[in-house]
């Protein structure tokens, strides 16, 4: 560890600095732990093979040198930390480099019984000197050895893997199904997956290896969702509800078969459900009474409290007929306010995406809904979103807010026992424009439908003028 020199009569050591003796330029050198050489190699790391990092630090400057070492020591540090620490999913793609690296196929492992052994010897050979002491005697007395509890505890995570494979033990799991699900779908539907596969796991109270599951687990599975013995309540489920898990559940373990050549059978597929659709409940939209006492439970509200997001939201649902998440997951830069015609443009966003490509659409605003939109902009002030209690650059909350809206809803007089929610304002929308004669093409146009015929696809639809006289006659009648 050389010196550095920082005054003529200060010096400190700079861990992992090295300078060449033909050379002024400084170099940060690093010794590649034991464990992690193997890592290396299974990770394809442009260090696999080294006994050390050497990586030129391109200056002289001893203070430039100690900054830059700091870095890579840090950069390091973290790879080598998930190395040794990688998820499920990625010690076994890891696992598998490792084993082809050295001339063994991970689908078939005993084809090459000599590059097998020699893989077996060096895993023996990076055991502690205890457990191979340990082994020895189990070898001499004819002791059996039991691999999971005497082998693997002292392996890197890679290397224990890799020695599953090699001897067949390796049993794709659960979490090894939503790990490699996860990774091949969008953020929306990877977080459907870890809560239709949070109950499945629950439901084993383990990780189950997809080979072991029957028929007739999943029946019970269906059985136990039913009856809500998944939730804390026990509050039960829709017969649609516990299809959409399934479907999720089914499509990742479809796709694990696939994708891994499992020689197993997806027990989730055509699952029958009991009674399935049968309990499903229309969803009633608002009648033009409700609307009435909906706005005037806004007013009172804002009269006592001022505005607030909850019901800055309502309201503009209730003006335009947009969907819970195309309005909750605006941006601050959606809404058009300075315009002739105001109205707030949907199109997708990373943290909210839009049912389809018609719901991509301008949907001009009524007085109230920029009443609205004007007490959410203070509230938000300058943030980039429109309402930031419920949306953030990685998601827009629809469950909270819908949890939110639909409790105060049902809580006001003449709702106690409507069965009404927040897409029902969506439904009575399209009522209020059917109850003005508004043409269907318009209609489409404002909710974002996708209109029938051969001509829809022509053009680039009515403009915001029109939409909006439209629009402001449906909901006239809330208003008298």
């Amino acid at each position: 560890m050389p010196l550095l020199a920082l005054s003529p009569i200060v010096s400190v050591k700079v861990k992992h600095l090295w300078k060449k003796p033909t050379s002024s330029l400084l170099y940060y050198r690093r010794r590649i732990p034991d464990d992690i050489k193997p890592l290396l190699e299974a990770s394809r790391s442009e260090w696999a093979g080294k006994e050390q990092i050497v990586i030129s630090l391109q200056t002289d400057d001893p203070k430039a040198a100690a900054s830059k070492i700091a870095k890579l020591a840090e950069q390091h540090d973290k790879e080598w930390e998930q190395l040794r620490n990688p998820s499920k999913a990625g010690a076994l793609a890891q696992a598998e480099s490792f084993l082809r690296a050295r001339g063994i196929d991970p689908g078939a492992p005993k084809a090459d019984e000599e590059a097998l052994g020699i893989f077996f010897d060096m895993v023996e050979d990076g055991l502690p000197t205890k457990v191979k002491d340990h082994l020895q005697e189990a070898y001499e007395h004819d002791y059996p050895i039991n691999p999971k509890r005497d082998i693997e505890p002292y392996l890197p995570p890679v290397v224990a893997t890799a020695f599953q494979i090699a001897q067949g033990r390796r049993e794709f799991t659960l979490s090894d199904c939503l790990d490699q699900y996860v990774a091949s779908r969008s953020e929306k539907t990877a977080r459907s997956g870890k809560i239709a596969f949070g109950y499945l796991r629950a439901f084993f109270k383990s990780d189950r290896p997809l080979g072991s599951i029957r028929r007739q687990d999943v029946n019970e599975f269906v059985k136990w969702l039913l009856a809500g013995e998944h939730n804390d309540d026990g509050k039960p489920i829709t017969t649609t509800t516990v299809t959409r898990y399934l479907n999720c559940i089914n499509a990742a373990v479809r796709r694990a078969i696939k994708e891994n050549e499992l020689d197993i059978k997806n027990q989730f597929s055509s699952v029958e459900i009991p009674n399935a659709g049968k309990d499903a409940q229309a969803r009633l939209p608002f009648d033009l009474h409700q609307l009435k006492s909906l706005h005037r439970a806004v007013d009172e509200w804002v009269a006592v409290k001022g505005w607030d997001q909850p019901r800055c939201i309502v309201t503009v649902l209730a003006e335009t007929g947009c969907r819970l998440a195309e309005v909750t997951g605006l941006a601050s830069a959606d809404v058009y306010l300075d315009t002739e015609t105001p109205y707030i443009d949907l199109k997708e966003h990373p943290w909210r995406s839009l049912k389809n490509e018609t719901s991509i659409r301008k949907v001009p605003l009524t007085p109230r809904a920029m009443e609205a939109i004007k007490a959410a902009q203070i509230i938000s002030a300058d943030s980039k979103f429109l309402f930031p209690q419920y949306t953030t650059v990685e998601q827009c909350s629809i469950n909270s807010v819908s949890a939110t809206l639909i409790k105060w809803v049902r809580s006001r007089s003449g709702f106690e026992n409507a069965k009404v929610d927040n897409h029902s304002l969506r439904h009575s929308m399209k009522d209020r424009l059917r109850a003005v004669q508004c043409p269907d093409s318009v209609q489409d146009q404002i909710l974002g439908h996708k209109s029938q015929g051969i001509g829809a696809g022509y053009g680039q639809g009515y403009p915001l003028e029109v939409l909006a006289e439209w629009l402001n006659k449906a909901v006239a009648a809330v208003w008298v």
